[in-house]
């Protein structure tokens, strides 16, 4: 089985204060609150492969993934590029800009045909304004960022390859878990992209993921990784027993 159907988009108001219910920033709002922000939401839809913002491009907008996903990475000077993490719907990202009014500090690429609803900055200065709780959504949002780049960090100097390649592809299963808990463990991601979030060069990447199938912890199913064994698959990237 591959990915479950695509959902559909919201189109209303209340379909746009349903979606946000589901991401962690707006968790805490009621429906009426969320309701009133969602009018103040654009719709955007990008192409595969389209940027939606450049790194050093304004911070002028906060981003919620109603459909598809997206790869957030930063490229040095020599042309080289390190992706950060991978947002799928429903999740948000471009909170950091957002807060600070600073400029762009990643990049971010569409994987696939998304579509998603802006909020512009002076909305979201004047909803915090006017609700309070939302800065513990925000705090949250932003304390996982910096969790999420302290332990890339780690990774790098700890880890070696084939346990940062495991790593990446048991966070990229549970983030497709949180959106859909029943979905099947497979990784649909271009390896060169899986390179990039492993701290990789391709080449070596796929003699990493040769390794793990090796001892029968993935399957290489064409462009597809299969996770058959999630509890080695864990063990090798030196995570914990996930909890039940």
């Amino acid at each position: 089985m591959g990915r479950p159907p695509r959902p559909r988009v919201p189109r209303t108001p209340l379909d746009i204060a349903e979606l946000l219910g589901s991401v962690s920033l707006f968790a805490s709002l009621s429906f009426a609150e969320r309701e009133l922000l969602a009018r103040s939401m654009q719709s955007r839809k990008v192409r595969r492969g389209e940027l939606v913002f450049g790194h050093g491009s304004p911070g002028d907008a906060l981003y919620v993934v109603a459909r598809g996903s997206v790869l957030i990475h930063r490229t040095g000077r020599g042309g080289d590029r390190r992706a950060m993490t991978v947002v799928e719907a429903p999740g948000s990202f471009g909170e950091i800009g957002l807060v600070d009014g600073g400029a762009r500090s990643a990049s971010v690429e569409a994987l696939e045909d998304t579509d998603l609803f802006a909020l512009p900055r002076k909305d979201f200065l004047t909803l915090l304004a006017a609700e309070p709780r939302i800065v513990q959504g925000v705090l949250r949002e932003l304390g996982r960022t910096i969790r999420r780049l302290t332990e890339q960090v780690t990774d790098a100097t700890l880890l070696d390859l084939p346990a940062r390649v495991a790593k990446t592809l048991v966070r990229l299963v549970e983030v497709r878990r949180q959106a859909d808990p029943g979905s099947e463990p497979i990784v649909a991601l271009a390896q060169s992209k899986l390179a990039e979030l492993a701290g990789g060069s391709r080449q070596s990447v796929n003699a990493a993921l040769a390794t793990l199938a090796a001892r029968s912890l993935i399957r290489l199913d064409g462009r597809r990784i299969v996770v058959t064994d999630m509890v080695g698959l864990r063990q090798r990237a030196g995570l914990p027993a996930a909890q039940r």
